[in-house]
């Protein structure tokens, strides 16, 4: 993992969605597989766009897997 540390030693890795841990997984429950996670900016999209719009907002981890996961 980079080194994530400001200049006042502050590790800012939580707020870079890249670099969270891979075990670190958020859990959204959603009533049909496949449906967005959370009402996006745009909820007028697609349920595909507005998924899509969700897991980049949510982020990735180090190995390129979704941070987020429906439940």
């Amino acid at each position: 993992m980079a080194d994530r540390v400001r200049n006042d030693g502050v590790d800012t890795t939580g707020y870079d969605p890249e670099q969270r841990p891979d075990a670190m997984q958020t859990k959204y429950k959603v009533n049909t597989a496949g449906d967005r996670w959370f009402i996006p900016y745009n909820p007028a999209q697609s349920m595909a766009d507005q998924l899509a719009h969700n897991k980049k907002v949510v982020g990735r981890t180090v190995d390129n897997s979704d941070a987020g996961v429906e439940m």
